[in-house]
């Protein structure tokens, strides 16, 4: 008869910390003290600012089992919070993570989960240096802090967009949920957007990039979606924005897929979040319109307005609409 599977309930909490504490960094350098203590216990970052952002994933909310390995939700987890440093020109320094587990968990795939997580972390020169345990008989609950710094002169917030500036973003809009929609309809093919969607990139190095030869004024991160996200922009600085249906910067796979399943490609562009792309504005008039920076394409979108105007999308058919934020919006039904 085969030896049953080791689960948690049959390691405890305390087994389960040991083995994933052999992933972890040990003391030194700029860490006092991680692991075996009350709280982490680091240097402090002269001359520059700390960042702090905390993003909670719940099982069937932002991930379901079956769309890709235990492995992977941990890597999509983790870059996602790391994005949120991206977003303001930071770099990620260290990283917490809580973890909300069933008893009756197999103990292998809550190691894997944790190392999709750690692996994602020190790749992105953050590692995982703390945390939390808890059982749980609910989803899988997986809450990530990252803490990062940024030259004091060189901090990007949201609220920095004026009037005549132009907006940009980077790659492609919409690909991520055109992935998940190709898993939900068990399509086969569209690989790229399935990667997309179980694998982002935070573009760390792109942002500050960015930042060094640009002056960038205002940026955000798409994670709930472009229209979400413009809309996020306008209210913290206060403007509107023009963009232009034409100059969206749309996949082939993601016009494949959506021409597939008849669904209107501008809409489903703009209310499609978890891209984790940059949308930023600056007053540079030295940036193309179009141009490619460190393998990762950049398109111009359109212009910052009053804010008397809204947000308006000059379509392919000459008319100029209304964006509402149609991205995902928690509690709201």
């Amino acid at each position: 008869m085969p030896k049953r599977a080791k689960t948690l309930a049959d390691a405890g909490e305390f087994e389960f910390i040991k083995s994933i504490r052999t992933m972890m960094p040990k003391d030194g350098g700029n860490i006092i003290r991680s692991v075996g203590d009350d709280c982490l216990v680091t240097e402090s970052f002269e001359n520059s600012l700390l960042l702090n952002t905390i993003d909670t994933f719940v099982e069937g909310i932002h991930f379901k089992q079956g769309y890709g390995t235990l492995t992977q939700i941990g890597q999509r987890c983790m870059a996602a919070s790391v994005s949120d440093i991206a977003a303001m020109s930071g770099n990620p320094v260290y990283s917490l993570v809580s973890l909300s587990l069933s008893p009756n968990m197999l103990y292998n795939d809550a190691i894997n989960i944790f190392s999709g997580l750690q692996s994602t972390a020190k790749l992105y020169g953050c590692p995982i240096v703390g945390g939390e345990t808890t059982s749980s008989a609910g989803p899988i609950t997986i809450t990530v802090t990252v803490i990062g710094k940024v030259e004091r002169d060189r901090v990007i917030l949201r609220s920095g967009a004026i009037t005549g500036e132009s907006i940009y973003v980077t790659g492609y809009i919409g690909d991520a949920m055109a992935g998940l929609m190709a898993f939900e309809r068990k399509e086969s093919g569209f690989n790229n957007l399935k990667k997309k969607f179980l694998t982002p990139l935070a573009l760390v190095t792109l942002s500050r990039a960015l930042n060094g030869l640009y002056h960038i004024t205002s940026m955000i991160d798409i994670s709930d979606g472009l229209s979400t996200d413009l809309a996020n922009i306008s209210y913290e600085s206060g403007c509107g924005a023009e963009i232009y249906e034409e100059l969206l910067p749309l996949s082939n796979d993601f016009r494949r897929i959506s021409k597939k399943f008849d669904i209107d490609m501008t809409s489903f562009a703009l209310s499609s979040g978890e891209d984790f792309e940059l949308l930023f504005t600056t007053d540079d008039d030295t940036i193309s319109d179009k141009f490619q920076l460190m393998n990762h394409r950049i398109t111009r979108i359109g212009t910052i307005t009053d804010s008397s105007k809204g947000i308006r999308i000059h379509c392919k058919n000459n008319n100029v609409e209304p964006v509402l934020p149609k991205g995902y919006e928690h509690f709201k039904s």
